[in-house]
This record gives structure tokens, sequence and C-alpha cells, in this order.
């Protein structure tokens, strides 16, 4: 049956008005748009949720190979310590809240000597440390962390979780500023030892009060044979010239403008006899390229300087023109001056004595008591039946205000030729810091970059006389921090 004209006409008008009608157009887009922008802020909470775990991740990792790094001084036992100090971060700290799937945790810790040569290339093509001693840098990798997500993976076809993690690389180097350009080849490398061995043996001697008071004689290498153990030589630095004067005048100014790594120095090659110039200033003696310096600060002697030597009868006048006594350094009876003695048994062919110097007729002849002659022997820092080191009995005549103490040749403790101020606040100038070598162990020492195995302190017990290049010193300890020298370089590399 065919709808009537009235019925139509009304469809029509219906139809008409409902396609006309705007009322509420919007609700459908903003219910397309609510979806999306819901969509997209969970998505951006998911994203800052994930930056904020990775932040924490690295920083976690950054301070974990810091730790790690701060240890690598190139001791036998530096990557011991290195991964002890990352476990006790690690017990220390957690950084994720609770629960053990939020606690970092390391999943890898490698050390290396070299990184690689870009920052670009993996850590892959970097060298890893095959020891301690050349176990500059610390890779640390910590274990990804897992992050269930906001957003329903359903509806973007993922994942319901994310996961992040992080890795760090740090390294540490010793820097020594202000110091006499001197390596010394260390003194405890024997044949047969590796090199992890000989560091481990400097670094017992230089904790060990025996070993503290044998007197070791350097010999000033002059390439001519092999490398021995107790050799010495010169270091080449950018702010130094490289001429004989030069050197001479790094080796007695108070602070010479040079720094070296412990990573690499360079070695000077070649002998030069005329460095007893530079050392004799410390002991108050100005002498050759030195000898208009004794009015100039940068070249100030220790404040105890006593050496035997005693002033020629000719030169009352002229305090600097002293030179040593008979039978020097101990003296002859009557013992009239006595300087810091040799010991009395050295090995056969050896270039360490045994520690058994003559400390009683050292303190007898230079601190004799107030009546002028019982020696004050017991109020002393030892006896021959309990030898003191000789730096020992140096720091005690300073600190127990003995240096002015006459012997009965007439000689002090004083500085008598400088004259170019108070020597209160001066560094112990007797002290030599020295770069040590274990150069037995290397296969070159003609190559740039020769690692330390320590930077040293060593006390110089004598002055050097006219033709003699050779160094009596004592070895004090391994520099460090609070020495006024040192500086720790630790910082992150990736």
């Amino acid at each position: 049956m065919t709808p009537s004209w009235p019925v139509f006409k009304k469809s029509a008008q219906f139809a008409s008005a409902f396609w006309n009608d705007t009322s509420a157009v919007i609700v459908p887009y903003v219910t397309i748009m609510l979806v999306v922008i819901v969509g997209l802020s969970v998505l951006a909470l998911d994203g800052a949720r994930l930056m904020s775990l990775q932040t924490q991740l690295q920083n976690g990792a950054d301070a974990l190979a810091l730790a790690g790094a701060a240890e690598l001084d190139r001791l036998p036992d530096a990557e011991t310590r290195a991964r002890t100090a990352i476990e006790r971060l690690l017990n220390n700290s957690n950084l994720f809240g609770s629960g053990a799937s939020r606690t970092i945790k390391v999943s890898n810790i490698k050390f290396y000597s070299r990184l690689p040569a870009s920052d670009a290339s993996p850590m892959s093509a970097g060298t890893l440390a095959t020891s301690p001693g050349n176990a500059r840098f610390v890779l640390v990798t910590v274990r990804p962390v897992t992050l269930p997500t906001i957003l329903p993976a359903v509806l973007v076809g993922g994942a319901n979780t994310v996961t992040t993690a992080a890795s760090a690389v740090a390294g540490f180097d010793q820097v020594v500023c202000g110091v006499t350009p001197i390596y010394v080849c260390n003194p405890y490398e024997t044949a047969g030892t590796t090199y992890d061995q000989a560091t481990e043996a400097l670094q017992y001697a230089a904790s060990n009060p025996i070993d503290q008071r044998r007197l070791i004689r350097l010999q000033q290498y002059g390439g001519y044979r092999p490398y021995a153990a107790a050799d010495y030589g010169f270091l080449n630095s950018p702010t130094l010239g490289s001429d004989d004067a030069s050197l001479i005048d790094s080796i007695a100014a108070v602070r010479p403008p040079a720094c070296f790594l412990q990573r690499g120095v360079n070695i000077r090659p070649g002998l030069v006899s005329s460095a007893r110039e530079g050392f004799n200033v410390r002991f108050d003696l100005y002498q050759g390229a030195m000898s208009d310096k004794f009015d100039n600060s940068n070249y100030q002697p220790a404040q105890n300087v006593r050496k035997g030597y005693i002033l020629a009868s000719d030169k009352v006048q002229n305090a600097c023109a002293r030179s040593r006594g008979a039978n020097w350094p101990i003296g002859s009876p009557p013992n009239q001056v006595t300087g810091l003695p040799l010991d009395r048994t050295w090995p056969r062919w050896g270039r360490m004595g045994e520690g058994n110097w003559d400390f009683n007729t050292y303190w007898k002849v230079n601190h004799i008591g107030e009546d002028g002659t019982t020696p004050t022997l017991d109020s002393g820092p030892g006896s021959n039946a309990d030898v003191p080191s000789r730096y020992r009995v140096y720091r005690y005549e300073i600190e127990q205000g003995l240096v002015g103490d006459l012997s009965p040749g007439g000689e002090s403790g004083a500085p008598a030729c400088y004259s170019g101020g108070d020597l209160s606040a001066v560094p112990d100038r007797r002290i030599l810091h020295a770069a040590i070598i274990n150069c037995q162990n290397l296969p070159s020492m003609d190559e740039p970059n020769v690692p330390v195995a320590a930077f040293g302190k060593f006390f110089l017990t004598l002055p050097l006389e006219r033709s003699q290049t050779d160094l009596y010193v004592e070895l004090v300890g391994l520099v460090g921090p609070g020495d006024g020298v040192s500086f720790d370089v630790i910082q992150l590399y990736r």
C-alpha cells in the first residue's frame, strides 16, 4: 500500500530538520579527542617515569664508577679495593625505594688501561687492564630495571612494561705539582719479580720502619747499561727548559713550575753531573750556577742543614765558605763535626745498606749536655740498640728546638749562608718527591708516557761533593693526600 502524501511529507520534514539541527554536534568530536588526549597524557606520563628512572639509574652508575675509580692508584690491591668500594656503596644506597626489583644492582665491572680513541666507539674498542698496575679506568654496568607502563599495551599493540639500563666509565690519575723533576727506579724491584710484585714490595717498604732507616744510594743513570734498581734520572716537562741550567734551577727551586701524572712521565736522557749544585741548595750550599741565589726566597734551604761541615779558618767572614770535616761524614776523633752517617754494612754490590748507622756518635757530637761534656743521649729519639731513621732524627731536632745546638767543631743545623727571609713556612726542603718506576719490568724507558708505580718521598741525608752524582737517601713514604703536592683527579669519561 503506497503511503499517502502527508505521511511522506512529514517524514521528509523530520529528516531535513534532523540534518539541519547543529545543537550538540561537538559531542562526538570531543569524545574522540578525549580518548586521544588521555592516551597522549598517559603516554607522556610513562615517558616521564621512564626518563626519571633512566636518570636515577645513570646517577647510580656514575656514583658507583666514581667510587671504584677513586681506588685505582696502581697499587697491587687497587682492583680489590675498587670492587669493595662499589659493593659498599651498593649496600648504603637504595635509589628506587622498596622492593628488590627496584634496588640498583651491578651486573658487570671491568677495568681498562686505555679507552677507545673516539667517544663514538664502543668500550670493546678499548684495552682491558692486565693487572692492578695498569688499571686506570673502571666500567660499571648496572642491571636493567623494568617499569610497568600505565598506558594499556592492547591499545598500541605493545608490551605492558619497558626496560632501561645504564653504565658509566670513570678514571683515576694522581697528579703531583711543584716537585723536583726526578725519577727513581724502584729500589725494591728485583730480578724475576713481576710489575705487581715490585710495586707491592715498594708499598710494604714505604710503611715499614725497618726499611725506612736503610740508606739507599741512588746512582744517576747515564745510558751506558741496562736500568737497575735505585738508578735515578730526570724528567721532561713542557713548562721546564730542556737545557742543563733550567734543570739545575728546577732542582734548586722551592716550587718548580711542573706537574707530573702517574699514568705517564717522559724521561730526560743523559747524565747531568752539575745537578749537585741544585741539590746542595737544600743544605745551605750555594755553588756554581746557584752561587748568587743565597738571598733569593725561591731557593731557600731546609730549616735543618746539619751536614758535618766546618768553616775554614781563613774564611771567618764568609759563612758560605764551608767544607766537609775530616773523614766526613762521621768525622774522626775527637769528632769535631758529624753529619748523618752512612750505614755500617752494605750487601755486596748492593745499593741499600742494612740500616745500622752510628746514631750514638752523631748524637753525642751534635747535642752535648748543658755542662758541655755530658751527652743528652737518653733524651734523644733512639740509640744504637734501637736505631731510628735519619729522617726521624732530623725532624726531632727541628721539633724539639735542637737545630741550633753546636758541635765541638762549631757547626749547628741552622742555615748560615742564606739571607732571603724566614724559613718557618718553607716545605721540608730535604724531601725529594720523585716518580718511582718499575724500570726492569718495562719494555722500554725511551718511549713517551712511561707509567709510574707511585710517587715517593725520599729524605736527602747528605749534600753532594764535587763531581759526585750519587744521592744518599731514605725512603720516607709514598706521596698522598695532605702532602701539599698531590692532587687526585677522579672523573667520569662516559
